[in-house]
């Protein structure tokens, strides 16, 4: 079985995080694919206050090393080259022996350059967005042109330093072939089928447990309130289908739930709850329609939202924009997919898939267990 580092630089509090990078690397070890240590590298200590907390249980539940690498802001000037060398000489202390280096994002792949070289390990980019993109949605417009004059050079360095790149969209797979021809691999944002799946059971215990009645029509929306996210615009969406239907009900599952609580807290039948990952299983079976409403830009054009995948795998109808292409062209085989911008969208109208079927087809395009020979060949 080979060896990697998982070199990321969010926190493992993150839903995403622990889907895509936790449960992944428990996905891989359970398959005898590739073993992995976890480097968490930050640059304020607030930003890993509760990676901390969290690291000793998940070292253990999912038999893996977590460590922690404090950098130089990446605000500062020459500190990509300074952190990969701090990055390097930091791995070397822990005399671990490593087959790949599996960089979360493009800052993570530019600072493993030095630690690329001084182990021969082969470097796999983990590309699972268009950082000059996202410069749109910050404040200081002032300084965005250089910004995403930077975030494209680095993306691009990115590209032509590492060995394998992952990317979890068709326009991300064209941005990187640009620079990068070969050893690309489209592996959109999975979850496992072991995790998320279609329960009657559990539906009912759920539902009975959060006192939903059986002609009530729920909607949930799983996920951060981050701008890109349009949480704000679901909750407008909402209030509109409220004003048709008064039995319908809204299940908010998210880390913002101070925010999220107060958003919201002076409208009825909406419940607001921040429940672990291993939770968000049986929240969704208990739901009818989930709602993911994205902003139409390159950010949202290049993503491969994990919500999507969850969503899809418990077999939820999904109300959504034509943002994310991608998925988009999945509605054709089992019709959950329904965009509310289409003049034919109806609420009243609306025929919901089954769900067997539909977290049937589902698990054998989007579920991690669908992915297992391209991992195999991307860590061969």
């Amino acid at each position: 079985m080979k060896k990697s580092v998982f070199i990321i630089s969010e926190d493992l509090n993150n839903g995403v995080i622990q889907s895509q990078v936790l449960n992944q690397i428990k996905f891989l070890r359970k398959h005898k694919i590739c073993e992995f240590i976890i480097l968490i590298c930050f640059w304020d200590d607030k930003q890993v206050e509760k990676s901390k907390k969290l690291s000793s249980n998940f070292e253990k539940y999912y038999n893996t090393k977590i460590f922690f690498l404090k950098l130089m802001t990446p605000k500062l000037v020459f500190s990509d080259y300074i952190n990969s060398n701090r990055l390097s000489v930091f791995f070397s202390k822990l005399k671990h022996k490593i087959d790949y280096i599996h960089a979360r994002t493009d800052l993570c792949a530019v600072i493993s350059f030095e630690l690329k070289k001084k182990t021969k390990a082969k470097l796999i980019w983990d590309c699972r967005g268009y950082g000059p993109a996202e410069i749109d949605y910050e404040d200081n417009r002032i300084l965005n042109f250089l910004k995403r004059r930077y975030l494209q050079y680095r993306f691009d360095y990115a590209c032509k330093i590492s060995d394998k790149v992952i990317v979890v969209s068709s326009f991300l797979k064209n941005l990187v072939q640009r620079i990068k021809k070969d050893n690309v691999f489209l592996i959109p944002s999975t979850a496992s089928s072991s995790l998320f799946y279609f329960d009657e059971k559990k539906r009912s215990m759920k539902r009975k447990e959060l006192q939903i009645k059986t002609k009530d029509l729920v909607f949930v929306y799983s996920g951060s309130l981050k701008r890109y996210q349009m949480f704000d615009e679901t909750i407008r969406f909402f209030k509109s289908i409220l004003r048709k239907k008064n039995n319908a009900i809204l299940l908010i599952l998210t880390k913002d739930f101070s925010i999220a609580r107060e958003k919201v807290s002076r409208m009825k039948n909406i419940k607001v709850m921040s429940i672990e990952h291993q939770e968000v299983n049986s929240y969704l079976n208990a739901s009818d329609l989930a709602i993911m409403i994205r902003k139409k830009d390159l950010t949202n054009k290049a993503a491969s939202p994990t919500k999507f995948a969850e969503y899809c795998l418990t077999g939820l109808d999904v109300i959504t924009n034509t943002s994310e292409m991608d998925y988009l062209n999945m509605k054709k085989e089992v019709n959950n997919i329904h965009n509310l911008e289409s003049k034919y969208f109806s609420i009243d109208s609306l025929k919901k898939s089954n769900r067997k079927k539909t977290a049937s087809y589902y698990k054998k395009k989007i579920s991690k267990e669908a992915f297992i020979n391209t991992y195999k060949k991307l860590y061969e």
